[in-house]
């Protein structure tokens, strides 16, 4: 060991100052293992030469080895340690810091200006897929991969850093495996004290994951994940900026605002797997009709916009028309063939002061008015419909309020035995009356029903019916059952049976003199329903198929559905008097209700000649010919006299 060469020549060599020179020796020992071997490394020697030393001061003569002041080299040890260590930390951290930018696609990068030469970092052929052979062999490999789109960015920021300004840009690239990449680059000039840019030093990383997520972010944000169209809040910013284009030149444009008929019932019936594949072949077949400057969006669920620029009125009219001629034909649907039509409402920018929400609801009221009047076609916006929908707005602020207010009242209108003239039942009808005044059913039924108030409202007439039927029995009336018509949504409501149930006990009536009137489109729902229906009749519940024959029933339809009442409606009757036809398919509904052993009821009698059409039929009537609805005191007035007449006619 190079310490005992160094005791032996010591004592041959008594001249020598053999102490200072065993221990400049070992600082510089100590330095050179603190810096390979770190703190630990150099503390071990420090240790190990202490021992030596101390054994050397056993072994040797005062003639060899002189014991002197040791301070001065423990100094120098703890420096050579603190040297040595920091040297090892600043070595690791350099491998530390290189591992990071390989691990990381971070590389640098220097252009001299004055040799035209440009150098790399060992990651930077990485980040292009390519070896440091290649980067050698062609130093301009990296502008050779930028993307054509991109390219003019990187010319332009070359430019700039020449000019000595920074630049800081994100590219695509090709990588060596043909997949296209991100790269930022960032760059800083270095000017000489004569301004002129000597070199540019940069950093480039790849950012191909940011920007994928970015991209993914952008996605959900502005586009619908199912059919791939842009969505409301991508369409609205878009309209908007349209919208200031179109008004500074003047140029017409239009929003269109489609739903499409009965996607709730197919969604409900099939399942929401067939609903999203018919939301997608209905936005495939809509992006065919369109122009490329068209723009079509998804708004939600069913309901989808449509922006058309450039084009006047009677352009928009026929592309509406042709919208619902190619939405009509059938889709496929897991081997169904399935039709959901559209009704399409349009606003267009007349009022050069409306916004994108404005148009857009306008578009959207107009939607509604189609609907309407039998969907499946297109209106636009007017001013009469400014007027209708400022109304229904405020009839529905009033409706939230209506029952909390005691503005509802129910009316009734008897039914007869038309035979006999004998009262066989009544039928309750809701009745609003508040600060605008005496309100059309027809007007503020549609706003219960699309408000969700047909809810608690229905159940108010139901529980109003119920206390009715009771208070005509205080009366000493004739016990008949009372009709009441229920929506769609409170047939399919999962506790509406229970909630029937309370109101009948709470009310003390007997189950059998309430019916519940039923349209034929409710009967579309009847799989989901049929429970409910079936509950209905185990409690001794009437139930009545309303409005029979213009709707969507049939034959095959009914056929499994039990019910107490059948109800033709009115047009049979009314048409029955001038067409032939008419009155045999009359006569036949007749028959069939009674095959069926139901009451069959013939609405809408208003004459003498009417009645003497049904009075060989034995079928019952209601109409304006016996009464028209009328307040619960009215009736009860009614009824009384009503009941004289029979007994004289006896």
């Amino acid at each position: 060991m190079l310490t005992i060469a160094i005791s032996i020549y010591l004592e041959t060599n008594t001249q020598i100052d053999s102490e200072g020179l065993y221990w400049t020796v070992n600082i510089f020992l100590v330095a050179l293992f603190s810096y390979y071997g770190g703190i630990y490394g150099g503390i071990l020697l420090i240790l190990l030469l202490s021992g030596i030393y101390a054994g050397m001061l056993t072994i040797s003569t005062p003639n060899v080895l002189v014991v002197t002041d040791l301070s001065p080299y423990a100094i120098g040890l703890f420096i050579a340690l603190a040297l040595g260590t920091l040297g090892w930390k600043i070595k690791a951290n350099e491998v530390q810091l290189r591992k990071v930018f390989e691990n990381n696609d971070v590389t640098f990068w220097t252009w001299d200006n004055e040799t035209e030469e440009h150098s790399f970092s060992e990651g930077y052929a990485k980040l292009y897929g390519v070896s440091s052979e290649q980067f050698k062999e062609n130093p301009t490999l990296w502008l050779d991969a930028v993307h054509p789109d991109d390219k003019e960015i990187v010319l332009q920021a070359i430019e700039q850093q020449q000019a000595g300004k920074k630049t800081s840009i994100s590219y695509r690239y090709f990588h060596a495996n043909g997949e296209i990449r991100w790269i930022q680059d960032r760059a800083t000039p270095y000017i000489d004290r004569h301004g002129v840019v000597t070199r540019v030093d940069g950093v480039s990383f790849d950012i191909t994951d940011q920007k994928k997520v970015e991209q993914r972010m952008n996605q959900l944000i502005h586009y619908d994940s199912l059919t791939g169209l842009t969505n409301r809040k991508w369409f609205q910013n878009y309209l908007e900026t349209a919208l200031i284009s179109a008004n500074k030149f003047g140029r017409p444009l239009a929003v269109m605002f489609i739903d499409f008929d009965n996607f709730k019932r197919i969604n409900d019936t099939l399942g929401h797997s067939a609903g999203d594949q018919l939301l997608i072949r209905i936005a495939n077949r809509l992006k065919s009709i369109l122009r490329d400057s068209d723009i079509v969006s998804r708004q939600s669920g069913d309901e989808f916009l449509i922006l058309v620029e450039s084009r006047d009125v009677q352009e928009v009219e026929a592309l509406a028309k042709k919208i619902i001629v190619e939405m009509n034909d059938p889709y496929t649907i897991n081997g169904m063939e399935i039709i959901s039509t559209p009704s399409i409402g349009i606003s267009l920018n007349i009022e050069w002061n409306d916004d994108a929400e404005t148009l857009i609801k306008k578009a959207d009221f107009a939607m509604f008015l189609a609907k309407d009047i039998g969907k499946n076609n297109y209106q636009f916006y007017n001013e009469e419909l400014n007027k209708k929908m400022k109304r229904r707005m405020i009839l529905e602020t009033y409706l939230h309020k209506a029952i909390d207010h005691n503005e509802l009242t129910v009316h009734y209108q008897p039914q007869f035995d038309i035979a006999s003239y004998r009262i066989t039942g009544a039928e309750a009808l809701l009745r609003w009356e508040c600060a605008m005044g005496k309100i059309k059913p027809d007007e503020f039924i549609p706003i219960a029903e699309d408000t969700g108030l047909i809810i608690p409202i229905g159940e108010w007439v139901l529980r109003q019916a119920c206390r009715d039927i009771k208070r005509f029995q205080d009366k000493g009336l004739n016990s008949f059952p009372i009709s009441v018509n229920i929506s769609t949504r409170q047939l399919m409501a999962p506790n509406f049976v229970d909630r029937i149930r309370t109101i009948i006990t709470e009310e003390a009536v007997e189950p059998n003199l309430l019916t519940l009137e039923i349209t034929e489109s409710a009967f579309l729902y009847y799989e989901d329903a049929k429970e409910n229906i079936l509950e209905l009749r185990n409690l001794g519940v009437g139930v009545s198929l309303d409005d029979f024959g213009i709707g969507y029933s049939s034959l095959s339809m009914i056929r499994n559905i039990e019910i107490d009442e059948l109800k033709i409606d009115r047009s049979f009757l009314h048409d029955s008097l001038k067409n032939t036809r008419v009155r045999s398919l009359l006569e036949a509904i007749i028959q069939i209700g009674k095959k069926m052993n139901t009451k069959v009821v013939v609405e809408g009698i208003e004459t003498r000649e009417q009645i003497e059409l049904l009075s060989t039929h034995d079928v019952y009537g209601q109409g304006y010919f016996y009464s028209k609805p009328i307040a619960v005191d009215e009736f009860e007035a009614w009824c009384l006299v009503a009941k004289n007449k029979q007994e004289n006619m006896r």
